[in-house]
């Protein structure tokens, strides 16, 4: 798949940088000094979704791991650049697909590079605007429910608001930085785990994941929440 030449290097640079100015306030991990970012009790109680609440019900449908073959994708079956361009305007674009091995330091928090680390399969691409720091980065990885439960219940003590895309479970970051405004959405399809992070408001970010999870269910519609 063509790289970009220096549009994508330029891209990935941005999408680092912004990702590195999360560091400061790591997803269970609160730096010596800086206020508790967990939010109190009654706060999280009208928004954070429950990951659990099928544990007493019906078995999930979730379609078997050997169906979902994350590797046989492409970024463009994703997302469509419609919805990138609606969102950053019409120069918006696909810029390149990382490596496996690329995907270190998108995460924000070490529970959720650790989670990355125990996925079975991923991908991730880079869209936004060449040359520019209007980019973000989307990942899709296959999980295994015990990285979920642990991701989830450190997600749902930390600066992240709990929500609801359509019936996936979803949490949400937004804060500025150097760069302008940065977001960061976990949402889940179980198995999957999708990720939108970079340059962008809560709502174009929670725009582009509905599209991102759309895609995925109309590919495995088994999927679960």
């Amino acid at each position: 798949m063509s790289r970009g030449g220096g549009q994508m290097a330029a891209s990935r640079m941005s999408v680092w940088a912004g990702v590195a100015a999360l560091s400061i306030a790591l997803v269970g991990c609160t730096p010596s000094g800086d206020p508790d970012p967990t939010p109190s009790a009654s706060d999280t109680a009208s928004t954070e979704p429950s990951p659990d609440a099928t544990s007493d019900g019906p078995p999930m449908t979730e379609p078997p791991a050997d169906e979902i073959d994350l590797d046989a994708l492409a970024c463009t079956d994703l997302l469509d650049v419609a919805v990138a361009q609606a969102q950053f305007g019409p120069d918006a674009q696909f810029i390149a697909q990382l490596d496996p091995g690329e995907l270190t330091g998108i995460m924000a928090g070490p529970v959720a590079e650790t989670a990355l680390t125990e996925a079975t399969q991923t991908i991730g691409c880079i869209w936004g605007i060449p040359q520019s720091d209007g980019a973000f980065t989307v990942v899709v990885a296959a999980l295994p429910q015990t990285s979920r439960d642990t991701l989830t219940t450190a997600l749902g003590s930390s600066v992240f608001t709990g929500s609801l895309l359509g019936t996936s479970p979803a949490y949400t970051w937004e804060r500025d930085d150097a760069l302008g405004v940065f977001t960061t959405v976990y949402a889940f399809a179980s198995p999957l785990w999708v990720t939108v992070t970079g340059a962008g408001t809560t709502s174009s970010q929670t725009e582009i994941t509905g599209d991102v999870l759309d895609h995925l269910r109309a590919l495995y519609p088994g999927l679960g929440d």
